[in-house]
């Protein structure tokens, strides 16, 4: 930002004083409304300091639209002086772990929480400190906050009669909150038009059932593997009864659960996964997959075009059964388990019977992480020598390779025999996504494929 100057030659016009001569300063020019733009997009430490420019910038801050956030370096004290210090609307105020008052403070917390919560806020996040269990947020959140659009709620405890009144919310994350089956419900209902919905090692209940006619994208981690762990129950079943408009599906770290994963409609899923053998059950209505492994093969979903399989271990038999289960599958992901694979792949048959995804549909193979030894060199050639729309292969390596490396890899894959003679195969620096990354899949929908980022971007094509 250039800095606001002094000059003892000034005019006012319209939104302020213009300095004249040699050290024009353009942008205290601009419309108030402008740089209230400006300043609202600054951290708070920052958008408070443009105060001290000028007397043309003192009240731009104070007027603009308030975008406070404040962390575990803030005290609620100060974080309210600061609301009732500011004369213009409050867009997005995040509170993370902030230093709470002394308890004879905290008995009024619904009544401060009242003057933070205005009309015009759009985007909310509360993190407390600690325990999700000691800690409770104000009920007037969940009602006075009517343009709200995003909103994250973290280590809290959220009542079952919790009353809920987000008209607009479109976002919301849930992380590592106390909750039961009614409070969900609830705060379901109550935001009519959601569009995503992350939960993240939320505990209190051993089952999470979702039916919303609006989600179009859920994400969900379990806190651990075990169903309770120090008296906290454990989430250990996920079950989409009803979600109309639903198209991604997304267990975040499955080799922590939940245990068992049931959808019963969700009739516009394009993209699923990861899916691991962290989940002892997969239930896609009346197809069944036990570990992995398919014991009922009744249902087929033609929406998916997405899959993704994290830690697969049953190999090249059970993901030909994930390949029938989703016959349209235009691109898979797959991460193998070594030691599990090398097990399976002395009984796998190459002879199979057309798959309609392999003759009609896959256009891409994506093994994340390669080391181009033993089995997955069985398993990745089967896709070069029977894919037959397929358009690009990427392999995620591990470690630098030397030319005679890469000449032995494309000899192994049989390359020159591909079925689709468009195919390109791409060997790619290997790279592991962050949990962050993970979790905002769950909520940026303007990916297709939200899996796509997943190498970087230097490669070598054969």
């Amino acid at each position: 930002m250039a800095t606001a100057t002094s000059h003892p030659s000034k005019r006012r016009t319209g939104g302020g004083e213009e300095p004249s001569g040699d050290r024009a300063d353009f942008i205290s020019n601009l419309p108030d409304a402008v740089l209230g733009t400006i300043v609202s997009l600054l951290p708070t430490k920052d958008g408070c300091r443009t105060q001290a420019l000028s007397r043309r910038w003192r009240p731009i801050w104070r007027s603009a639209p308030l975008n406070l956030e404040a962390d575990r370096g803030f005290s609620e004290k100060l974080v309210s002086k600061i609301l009732s210090g500011h004369l213009g609307p409050a867009r997005r105020i995040s509170l993370s772990r902030i230093r709470r008052l002394p308890h004879r403070y905290q008995a009024d917390d619904d009544d401060r929480s009242n003057g933070w919560l205005t009309p015009n806020l759009q985007e909310l996040e509360l993190v407390h400190r600690f325990d999700c269990r000691r800690n409770s947020l104000p009920p007037s959140v969940f009602r006075l906050a009517p343009a709200l659009r995003v909103a994250r709620f973290g280590l809290c405890h959220l009542p079952p009669n919790l009353a809920v009144d987000f008209p607009h919310l479109k976002q919301l994350t849930l992380h590592m909150v106390s909750l039961t089956e009614e409070t969900l419900r609830g705060v379901l209902s109550g935001s009519p038009a959601l569009e995503s919905l992350l939960l993240d090692q939320n505990v209190g209940v051993s089952s999470l059932r979702i039916s919303s006619p609006t989600l179009r994208s859920i994400g969900f981690c379990a806190l651990w593997n075990r169903q309770v762990v120090d008296g906290i129950v454990n989430v250990q079943e996920m079950v989409i009864e009803d979600a109309p408009c639903l198209e991604r599906l997304l267990p975040l770290n499955p080799d922590y659960g939940p245990a068992t994963i049931r959808v019963i409609r969700a009739p516009k899923l394009k993209i699923l996964g990861s899916l691991s053998c962290g989940i002892l059950q997969l239930q896609l209505r009346t197809t069944v997959f036990m570990e992995m492994i398919a014991v009922s093969l009744t249902t087929i979903m033609r929406t998916v075009k997405v899959l993704v399989l994290d830690n697969f271990g049953p190999g090249l038999n059970a993901a030909l059964d994930f390949l029938k289960c989703f016959p349209c599958l235009e691109r898979l992901y797959v991460v193998l388990e070594l030691w599990r694979v090398r097990m399976d792949m002395k009984h796998a048959s190459l002879s199979y019977c057309p798959i309609e995804c392999l003759e009609l549909h896959l256009k891409k193979v994506a093994l994340k992480v390669y080391y181009g030894e033993g089995p997955e060199v069985d398993f990745a050639r089967f896709f070069v020598l029977n894919a037959k729309v397929l358009e690009k292969m990427e392999f995620g390596l591990v470690g630098g390779h030397d030319d005679k490396w890469w000449g032995n890899k494309y000899k192994q894959l049989l390359v020159e025999y591909r079925a689709s003679r468009a195919a390109r195969f791409e060997f790619k620096s290997f790279s592991t996504s962050t949990s962050q990354d993970n979790k905002e899949r769950t909520h940026d929908l303007s990916l297709a494929d939200p899996f796509d980022a997943s190498f970087l971007d230097g490669y070598v094509t054969l």
